[in-house]
């Protein structure tokens, strides 16, 4: 019984290492590329706004509202001609994509340069259909500095060039429990990396130089 214990424990030991030592070296690897929003990013075709929680009254969440003031600024300063916004839309009384266009039509955001990714579930699906949906090369990505790493790491997988800008973090953000779920998606995110095929349908492109209100109707 003992040498099961202690077995159970050295394994227990040996994943929190793991776990510490993906994070550290996708924080790392990535860390030189994220700025704060009045830093001196770089041009890109787009900045790319990840989904996030939306609120019973169809209004968006804290971090939802920071990530889409810090990507509106970017477009109104002409770091981007184009804004992505992805999200999960797949249910009728749960509508990330909508109450974020919502925000950046009612922002100033011209509705022509507003694309949207109705298959945006998870960080890896918003990075991976930039490249592969609306043909995006050059892309700045906007989410709170905990997020920031993952995405940056899921945009090289698809040798897409980027960036982050740091949106300000909701009090959420700042949790115990946002720490550890995000630790627990960085591993699934080198599993998603690892082992991921191209399933992409070409009807489904739509380039990022075109017209963004082709992409607002919902292809079920």
């Amino acid at each position: 019984m003992r040498r099961l214990l202690r077995f159970f424990l050295w394994i227990s030991i040996a994943s929190l290492v793991s776990c510490a030592l993906v994070v550290t070296i996708i924080d790392l690897r990535t860390r030189k590329r994220i700025y704060s929003l009045n830093a001196a990013t770089h041009p890109a075709q787009a900045v790319l706004i990840p989904g996030a929680s939306v609120l019973a009254n169809k209004t968006p969440s804290n971090t939802l509202v920071n990530r889409l003031r810090a990507g509106i600024d970017l477009y109104h300063n002409e770091i981007v001609p184009k804004i992505i916004l992805s999200g999960d839309d797949r249910k009728k009384s749960y509508n990330e994509v909508s109450v974020m266009l919502d925000y950046c039509l009612r922002h100033g955001v011209r509705p022509e340069d507003i694309f949207l990714d109705h298959a945006g579930i998870r960080t890896f699906d918003s990075v991976r259909r930039a490249k592969e949906v609306f043909g995006v090369e050059t892309v700045v990505i906007v989410s709170q500095n905990l997020y920031l790493p993952r995405a940056l790491l899921i945009a090289d997988r698809f040798k897409l060039k980027s960036e982050g800008v740091i949106a300000e973090s909701s009090a959420f953000d700042e949790t115990f429990f946002a720490h550890i779920r995000e630790y627990l998606a960085r591993l699934k995110s080198i599993v998603d990396i690892l082992f991921y095929k191209n399933t992409q349908v070409n009807n489904e492109k739509l380039s990022i130089h075109g017209d963004g209100r082709k992409s607002w109707p919902k292809n079920d």
